[in-house]
This record gives C-alpha cells, sequence and structure tokens, in this order.
C-alpha cells in the first residue's frame, strides 16, 4: 500500500525545483545530505513541511543557503525579499542511518499568483479528501473580513488518535495558529485569503478526513457529511478523482441500477436535519436535489415514477437553487424517486435500517458513522436512467426548523471512467492540478482554466484477467445467474468474513482474492445476464 501511495509523489534528484502543492519523495543515505532549488518571489511566503517515512530517521534539518533559516522543527518558514533561486538542504539533525522523508512546499500568503491551495468554501470538504502520499501537506483557502469570526475543524473520517495538525497563516503568511485539537476559531485582523494547511504532522499516513469551514456568511443549517452513489448490492462507491472544480467524480458502468445517497448532521445552527424528500405540510422537502443534465426523457411531469407514466426529470438551467416554480418543481420531481426502505419519501434516522452496505454493525450502516440522516434513491430504472458521460449533482438540506445548510455537488460519470478529454464547467475558482510534477515553483495554473483535464486519479491499477473463461463472474451457484445475495457473499469474502471456496466464481480475474473489480463485473452481470457458454 505504501509503495502504491509513493508513486504519486516525485521522485527526488539532486537540485530539483519544489513545486507548490507537490509532495516530493527523498531519501538520506548515511550522513548524507539532499539539496533542492526553491525560487523565492519579493512578499512571497512559502512553509516547507518535511515528514520522516521511516521511523530511524528522526528529525531533518532544513537549511537555506545563504540565509539565516535553519530549522531540525519539521518545518521552514520564509518570506522572498528578492526574486532568485535559493538551495534548501536536507540532512539528519542528529545520527547518521539514513532513511526516506516526504518533502512539500506551499504558498501561504494571499497571492492569486503563486498560492495554489485549494479554495474552502462554507461546509466540509467532500468524499475523497484524504492524504494521498504519507507525509505530505493539503493546503486550502479561505477569504476571511477583519472581525468577522471563523471556525475551522479537522478530523479523520475513521479516527485514530488525536487528529491532523491544522497550521492556519493571515494574508501576509504570518502563522497565527498551529493545533491538534480538531477544531480553532480564528479571528481575523485583516480582510484577505487565509491559508490553511493540514497534514499528519510526524504519523505519516493514507487516511481521508474532513475539513470543516464556517463564519457569519455561511448557511446555519446541516452539514453533508456524505455524498455519492451505491451499486445494486448497496456498496458505497469511492470516487475516482475530482474534476478541475474539485468535486469528486464518480464511476459507474451504467446509467441504471446505482443510487444517488446523501446524508447529514446538525450544522452550526445545532438542529437536527428533517425527513422529508418531497413537499410536505411544512413546505419545501428538507433535502433538494438538481441536476446539470436530465435523466431519462426529461420530462417536465412531476413524480412520474409510476407505470405508465415513467419519466424522467429535466435538468435545472442556470444550474443553481432557485424559487422559480420550474426548479422547485425539479426538486419534487427527483425527491419522488426517494425511498426510505417502507416506502415512504422520507430520509433515515436508524444507522440499522440504512440502505448502505459497509460491513458495520450487522453490514447496513451509515457511510459517515457521525451523520444523523441518512437519504436514499430507489435503484434508478432504464426510464430514467443517467444519460452517459458526466453529470453534475447539487444537493442541500434544511434542518426541522427550516434553515439550510451549504450545497455538495458530485459528478456522475456514466461509462468510461476517464474519457480521453474533460471540460469542465467554468467556475470561479478551480483546483489546481495536485500530485503532477511541474518544472518549477513559480505560478500555479490560472483558476479560470477551460482547457481540457483529465481528473486526478485514484483507481487501483487495472488487473489483467486470467480466470477461468467457462466461469460468469460472481455466479456463486453456477447456475447462470447472479444475484444480490451472491454479491453480498463476495463482498463478505472481499472484507475476511468469508471464504473464497465459498464463491470461487467471484475471483473474476482469477488472482485468488475479491477486489472491487470483481465487484464491479459480477453487478454488471447482476445488471444484466450471464453470456451462454459459448460466448465467453
Amino acid at each position: 500500500m505504501l509503495a502504491a501511495a509513493l508513486t504519486c509523489a516525485v521522485a527526488a534528484p539532486a537540485q530539483e525545483t519544489l513545486t507548490c502543492g507537490v509532495p516530493v519523495l527523498g531519501t538520506l543515505t548515511p550522513g548524507g545530505k539532499n539539496s533542492y532549488r526553491v525560487a523565492t518571489h519579493p512578499g512571497v511566503a512559502i512553509a516547507i513541511q518535511t515528514s520522516a517515512l521511516s521511523p530511524e530517521l528522526g528529525t531533518r534539518r532544513m537549511r537555506l543557503v545563504g540565509t539565516p533559516e535553519s530549522t531540525c522543527t519539521g518545518i521552514l518558514e520564509f518570506t522572498g525579499q528578492v526574486e532568485e533561486i535559493l538551495t534548501l538542504e536536507v540532512e539528519q539533525c542528529a545520527g547518521t542511518t539514513g532513511g526516506s522523508y516526504t518533502l512539500t512546499l506551499s504558498v501561504v500568503s494571499d497571492d492569486p499568483d503563486y498560492n495554489c491551495a485549494r479554495p474552502l468554501p462554507c461546509g466540509a470538504t467532500p468524499d475523497g479528501t484524504e492524504f494521498l502520499v504519507p507525509g505530505e501537506v493539503d493546503a486550502f483557502q479561505v477569504r476571511l473580513e477583519a472581525g468577522r469570526e471563523a471556525d475551522l475543524t479537522v478530523g479523520y473520517l475513521i479516527p485514530p488518535v488525536g487528529a491532523p495538525l491544522l497550521s492556519v497563516y493571515d494574508p501576509s503568511g504570518a502563522p497565527i495558529v498551529d493545533s491538534f485539537a480538531g477544531s480553532v476559531q480564528i479571528n481575523p485582523e485583516a480582510d484577505g485569503v487565509y491559508t490553511a494547511l493540514v497534514s499528519a504532522y510526524g504519523t505519516p499516513m493514507r487516511r481521508a478526513y474532513r475539513l470543516e469551514f464556517f463564519d457569519a456568511s455561511c448557511p446555519v443549517g446541516p452539514t453533508i457529511t456524505h455524498f455519492g452513489i451505491i451499486d445494486p448490492a448497496g456498496i458505497p462507491l469511492d470516487p475516482i478523482g475530482d474534476d478541475p472544480a474539485g468535486r469528486p467524480i464518480f464511476n459507474f458502468a451504467f446509467g441504471q441500477g446505482l443510487s444517488l445517497v446523501a446524508e447529514a448532521r446538525a450544522g452550526h445552527s445545532r438542529i437536527r436535519p428533517g425527513e422529508s424528500t418531497i413537499p410536505d405540510n411544512t413546505g419545501d422537502p428538507d433535502i433538494q436535489l438538481i441536476l446539470s443534465r436530465a435523466i431519462g426523457d426529461g420530462a417536465a411531469a412531476v413524480c412520474d415514477t409510476v407505470e405508465p407514466n415513467i419519466g424522467g426529470v429535466p435538468a435545472t438551467m442556470p444550474f443553481s437553487f432557485d424559487e422559480s416554480q420550474a426548479s422547485r418543481d425539479h426538486i419534487h420531481d427527483l425527491g419522488c424517486r426517494f425511498d426510505n426502505g417502507r416506502g415512504s419519501q422520507l430520509g433515515r434516522r436508524d444507522p440499522l435500517e440504512a440502505c448502505t452496505f459497509t460491513g458495520q454493525r450487522f453490514g447496513y450502516s451509515f457511510v459517515d458513522q457521525d451523520s444523523d440522516i441518512q437519504y436514499c434513491t430507489a435503484r434508478f430504472e432504464s426510464a430514467w436512467a443517467f444519460a452517459d458521460g458526466d453529470t453534475t449533482v447539487a444537493a442541500q438540506v434544511k434542518d426541522i426548523s427550516g434553515n439550510f445548510g451549504a450545497t455538495r455537488e458530485i459528478v456522475v460519470r456514466i461509462g468510461d471512467p476517464q474519457p480521453p478529454t474533460l471540460t469542465p464547467t467554468p467556475t470561479p475558482t478551480a483546483r489546481p492540478p495536485t500530485r503532477t510534477a511541474t518544472t518549477s515553483f513559480t505560478r500555479p495554473p490560472e483558476r479560470t482554466e477551460t482547457a481540457t483535464r483529465t481528473p486526478t486519479d485514484r483507481r487501483t491499477p487495472t488487473i489483467t484477467p486470467t480466470a477461468d473463461p467457462s466461469l460468469c463472474a460472481g455466479d456463486c451457484g453456477n447456475n447462470r445467474e447472479v444475484t444480490v445475495d451472491e454479491i453480498v457473499i463476495m463482498l463478505n469474502i472481499a472484507l475476511g468474513s468469508a471464504n473464497l471456496d465459498d464463491c470461487r466464481a467471484g475471483d473474476a480475474d482469477g488472482d485468488g482474492s475479491i477486489l472491487i473489480g470483481d465487484l464491479l463485473k459480477a453487478v454488471n452481470r447482476l445488471l444484466g445476464s450471464c453470456p451462454p457458454l459459448s460466448g465467453l
């Protein structure tokens, strides 16, 4: 797992130029010293952080040659005075054991030409936010007003002891917060962009986390804790990457068979989320969704979910929540497709009644254990399926007092998980590319970019199938049919609670184990059928 994670980092040749936001893997030989180039610019503040990957390495000294800057604390902060290239030297502070480490440079002052931090909107960072490289540092930026207090909260989704290190810098690049407490309050003294750095400082790991932001300009309603899709077996899918706007991309082979799932908990209002997915006697629904592209035939009829009037849902354009009747009809039409498991258009408050199979609490539970409620659509049918390609889905949730929370958006990608090109919807601020090497620390890409980009890829490598061609993937009973029960058996094998002998047909690639690729092949057979033996 560690080796796979490190492929996202950049190997560290001598005198490599550090690039904003790109973690670099380095190895010190016993008693050795490594050097890097650092481009500095007048008034631009940087923070360079190093984290040991080898326990025997100990603390590392970082020194900017030609300046008084030298530290063994693991973080070096420096503000450029002139345009120049400096040399950063890295060596052990004590001992000569050698070992490997990760090094990340971040720009921490308010300079749009150089600060590559990801914009942090109100609410919580989306699913898929994680340390992809052990020891990396993730940067976020938020615009604050003087005198308007702001709260930042960070925590691991599967908590170990403690929380990530949260460091906050003011617009000049001066550090104002360093905390492992998980929650900090900032009282800004100046208007401008503040930069927050998140790292697993001292305990490098790959782990998902959530960062939340709130100030007086943010909605006070519920926080969306999870928003994504599940396959026909109820298994939540992980995002395969982000689009240029920072929205997580969820991929499924077909536009039908999947379900949308959202979870929420009380936000700053401290009032629990409401249950309704369609309008009721209290007014508009408590969870509201809109689509950037129509599903099914895009029919304008509302709640056309029953034969013979099965139809789709129109796209909402412009793509935003508003008070127009058309927008309200679209929200209602999609809300009619939610189901609490008992035929009602309501959310699920009991984790034991969740629609998601997580392997916890007898198999089914909320994806995020901090959630107060889960909302699940019924399986998308062929008559109201997603079209091939990318559809953006936006969601917002209100509490029982009528307060809305921040909006969350995801991309549902049907078909090819990585099409040849991806043209993003123009957004005010796009996330710069992460974890890809560039030649120097100069300027990050313009955030108003509309050029074609491929998403950040989080998938595991493809395995070439070597299984017996007479097998139908997932057909545990060898009757040329795949059922949901057989998918569950495969999931138990993947989780280690059942033996591979219980479903040899589930091992589609013949590698002696059942992984996500095998499960996806079986789900495809569940949605379709096993081909005749002569066709395999």
